[in-house]
């Protein structure tokens, strides 16, 4: 059962961790790249205001700046040409592409429209605005679908999350795992699906009904209970709150059901509900908060007979902080805390503080000239486990206090799109008052994910 505890507390802290770390070799290059397309951007812009009414300058700051993330910059560029020469249909297509991307749709579809009717369009610009309108008229209507799959391969040092020494405690006395018992390496697959479904209710406060599935599965080569899948769905209402007073504020109360199985049998089924509150405190500065509260039931089962011992209430509070250094650079900064309390067990019953925080930067295509920006996000993580009384069956003379340190790099390639490469890699360290429940895994994923 501490073995469950352990896989499913390392799951849980992995998928928890949004950001992720770098190695110095993978940071230095992307850095320079993104700090030259910064200063393309910069002595663009200079150019610009030299020369206001020279057209290729005004589209090559609009280019550049649509790289860098700066789509206002690129827009008000782009309208500035077409006020000099308003026979531009190509002009015309960035633009509605650029409002797309901002969510302007009937903006965009103004444009995209004048495109259309230029008389002799070249058959690329024709195709592409069509492709447009029809992502517009499907984003337009009150019910949508969106998502993303990813399939990947990972390898981890410790697969099973075994400890690190195969001397434990049981019972207050020092005892020896058997050799299977201890952390072992192994490769695996890993599948996620994230599916989203959005019903607009047609208010001018833009309320909508958010639906989420969340689905992950991995599948161990040789390590098969640490197999686990996990479901979790989540909906309710979002709908922004102090219209005239804050640009942008929004609170969604919902609903959520999970389950989890481990080796193949259920871990624990949950449900309870939360509150989401969403605000953009400056231009650059946003804010994430969320309240939630389960109630998970553990059943007996055939691989783990006393998992009803588990069975309790959990709540648990995260704020995130998002901030646009540049066009290039984001930082982000994450802070949570969970109380869970179990029913009939109070050695299982934790308070958990965390703590982490991390940036991601984008830069140039390098290789497939896609228009598409790579990124890297690097990240670090610190997590502090106190329970509230010793277990008697490990050492009843011993609380236990446990230590995460989650380091974390992911890598990402866009082929198009819609499809991406990403390359990952981490190092989760887990120290604790009793040997047990210590260990160390490094792992290295690959793979591909594709949005809808």
């Amino acid at each position: 059962m501490h073995r469950v505890k352990l896989l499913f507390g390392a799951l849980l802290a992995a998928l928890a961790c949004a950001a992720a770390y770098p190695g110095t070799a993978l940071a230095q290059t992307p850095a320079a790249a993104a700090g030259d397309l910064q200063a393309q951007y910069d002595a663009a812009f200079q150019e610009m205001l030299k020369q206001p009414a020279n057209l290729d300058v005004l589209f090559k700051f609009a280019t550049l700046a649509s790289k860098t993330g700066d789509l206002e910059g690129a827009i008000s560029a782009l309208e500035r040409m077409l006020l000099i020469d308003p026979n531009l249909p190509r002009v015309r297509l960035e633009l509605g592409v650029l409002y797309y991307r901002l969510g302007s749709y009937e903006v965009a579809r103004t444009y995209l429209d004048a495109a259309l009717k230029t008389p002799n369009m070249p058959p690329d610009v024709r195709e592409r605005a069509q492709k447009f309108m029809a992502e517009i008229q499907s984003r337009e209507k009150p019910s949508h679908f969106s998502g993303e799959l990813f399939m990947g391969w990972r390898y981890q040092s410790n697969a099973n999350l075994g400890p690190t020494t195969s001397t434990v405690r049981l019972f207050g006395q020092a005892a020896n795992l058997n050799a299977s018992s201890v952390g072992a390496p192994d490769w695996g697959t890993v599948t996620s699906a994230q599916i989203r479904h959005t019903y607009d209710l047609g208010r001018q406060d833009k309320s909508a009904i958010e639906t989420q599935l969340v689905a992950y599965a991995n599948r161990q080569f040789q390590a098969t209970t640490a197999n686990v899948i996990l479901l979790d769905f989540t909906t309710g209402p979002r709908f922004q709150v102090f219209n005239g007073t804050f640009e942008d504020v929004t609170l969604k109360p919902f609903a959520t059901l999970g389950e989890i199985w481990v080796n193949d049998t259920p871990y624990y089924g949950a449900y309870g509900a939360g509150l989401e509150a969403a605000a953009l405190l400056t231009d650059r500065l946003r804010n994430v908060s969320t309240f939630v509260f389960r109630r998970q039931n553990h059943p007996d089962t055939w691989y783990l007979p006393t998992n009803s011992t588990f069975r309790g209430t959990e709540y648990t509070a995260t704020t995130t902080f998002q901030y646009a250094l540049s066009n290039l650079v984001t930082l982000f900064s994450t802070f949570s805390s969970s109380r869970f309390e179990t029913d009939v067990t109070p050695a299982q019953s934790y308070q958990l503080w965390g703590a982490g925080g991390g940036f991601s930067f984008r830069f140039t295509d390098p290789a497939f000239k896609t228009g598409l920006p790579w990124s890297i996000t690097l990240g670090y993580s610190y997590q502090w486990w106190t329970y509230d009384q010793p277990d008697a069956t490990v050492d009843p003379n011993t609380y236990r206090l446990q230590l995460d340190s989650i380091l974390n790099l992911v890598f990402s390639i866009p082929f198009d799109d819609r499809t991406t490469f990403s390359l990952s890699g981490g190092r989760f360290v887990r120290t604790s008052t009793l040997p047990n429940y210590e260990f160390e895994n490094d792992n290295v994923m690959f793979g591909v994910s594709w949005r809808f």
